[in-house]
């Protein structure tokens, strides 16, 4: 058994050594479920590179071995959250296998009230009392091989492909060849991709991420980083000279996760997002990925596209203190609404609080 976590130690992403970087990712290449880029010790740095208040509490164990990491951040004195809030898609302690470690240690460590989470791994038992909701990440596996993939789906009665195949060919008929640049390291189509998500975003009445500028820093660092290791990928479709659909993915070795995508809202009636994502299924082995991770949100075309997922929980670890109390009061009124008959009207609370969480985790 691996000895428990005695102590956890408050640094910054910058003064994290070679030897503690050289085992975090050794923990990572050891255990599948933390081969996201949201746990490599790349995402920690980037995030801290654009916000002051973001630190990575590190596990000892009696002996002072290191045992787990946890980066986060802190937007105020009574609450933190893991590093990136609501631009972080994976969540967790990277930490040896089989490791022992106490939620309620964290809060004292933090010096907060409360550590909120949104997807943290099911996995990770000390969070497990704590957990309100679950969910999980829908992802593309295909380790056998594109055409075995598109033939197990097919199996499994999704149309989702065939679809996608079946616009493409109206797409390119009417508007010109289709064409996938892989890796788009043009500033114009990242710019692109950052004003068709705004106007998704006014269009839809979602808060605009982007007008946080370290949000847009963050996102813009990454695209610019051309780290081997980790990194963002463009992916842009064109139909004929016409760019019609963007997605901005995360890199960690052979595993992609979608973070951002966006299309032409005049192209909307041909799928193009939906295109795109069949032609970076097509192009993933010559790339030397093997994931595609869609991430949360129960959408049709997540279900249908992905053949496996991770579960994941949101939640809070809390004591006494006021912030904690006033976090349970909130998930007792979501619940209490949700389980009226009011049909829409229940799930008010729900999404007012996933909109102040979004708020919150934005914050600095």
């Amino acid at each position: 058994m691996v000895p428990p976590m005695d102590k956890i130690e408050v640094i910054k992403p910058s003064e994290l050594d070679a030897g503690q970087k050289e085992l975090w990712q050794s923990w990572q290449a050891a255990d599948e479920d933390f081969s996201s880029p949201y746990f490599h010790p790349q995402w920690a740095a980037h995030v801290g590179a654009v916000r002051k208040d973001v630190r990575i509490g590190v596990f000892l164990d009696g002996a002072g071995r290191e045992k787990g990491f946890l980066p986060f951040q802190r937007p105020s004195r009574h609450c933190a959250l893991p590093a990136g809030g609501p631009l972080c898609d994976y969540q967790g302690v990277i930490a040896a296998p089989r490791s022992h470690f106490n939620a309620m240690d964290i809060l004292a460590a933090l010096d907060v009230g409360r550590f909120d989470f949104a997807n943290l791994l099911v996995k990770q038992s000390p969070f497990a009392p704590f957990a309100r909701h679950v969910h999980v990440s829908h992802i593309i596996d295909m380790g056998k091989g594109h055409e075995a993939y598109i033939t197990e789906r097919r199996e499994h009665g999704s149309s989702e492909s065939k679809r996608a195949r079946k616009r493409a060919r109206k797409m390119a008929r009417e508007q010109g060849a289709l064409r996938l640049v892989v890796g788009d390291a043009e500033q114009n189509s990242f710019d692109r991709l950052i004003a068709w998500k705004t106007e998704q975003y006014h269009r839809t009445g979602q808060p605009d991420i982007f007008l946080r500028p370290w949000a847009r820093d963050l996102v813009n660092n990454i695209f610019a980083s051309r780290d081997a290791d980790f990194g963002g990928v463009l992916f842009s479709l064109y139909a004929g000279d016409r760019l019609v659909a963007l997605n901005f993915c995360l890199r960690a070795g052979p595993v992609l996760h979608c973070w951002f995508i966006a299309h032409d809202p005049a192209f909307s009636h041909y799928s193009p997002g939906l295109i795109l994502f069949e032609e970076i299924l097509a192009h993933m082995e010559g790339m030397g990925c093997h994931t595609l991770d869609l991430g949360a949100g129960d959408y049709r075309f997540k279900r249908n596209l992905a053949n496996t997922v991770r579960p994941l929980c949101g939640g809070f670890v809390g004591g006494k203190a006021l912030s904690a109390q006033i976090r349970r009061m909130e998930y007792a009124v979501r619940w209490f609404c949700e389980a009226l008959p009011l049909g829409p009207l229940s799930a008010l609370p729900g999404k007012a609080m996933r909109r102040a969480d979004l708020l919150g985790g934005l914050k600095t």
